[in-house]
């Protein structure tokens, strides 16, 4: 099983935190936080499932480690956070969002 797999498991069977520390970074701030300060460049996702999904960014940082460098990250992370926004407007729930940016990511990051 590769690691996209594996995602796609833990995510199958609900094992993902919580709590987990909120994303911020490379344009990307993903936040339940109304108030959170942000730069006019970033894309911003504000939701409650702010944990899981800053979790989700994280492992798929891990698994595209290799591929990332200092200029593609400014397409990388604010590409996961259209994703999600995108999901929203499907009424995607927070598993159908998660595996939809997978998707997605891997189309695009092979």
């Amino acid at each position: 099983m590769n690691e996209i797999e594996k995602l796609k498991s833990l995510i199958d069977q609900g094992k993902f935190p919580t709590d987990f520390p909120h994303f911020g970074g490379a344009n990307l701030i993903i936040t339940n936080d109304p108030n959170r300060n942000y730069h006019e460049a970033d894309v911003v996702v504000y939701t409650d499932h702010a944990a899981a999904l800053s979790w989700l960014v994280i492992e798929l940082k891990k698994i595209y480690d290799e591929s990332l460098n200092f200029r593609n990250k400014y397409n990388f992370y604010p590409y996961i956070g259209e994703l999600i926004q995108a999901s929203v407007k499907y009424n995607y729930d927070l598993f159908e969002t998660m595996l939809f940016v997978i998707d997605k990511i891997e189309e695009e990051w092979r």
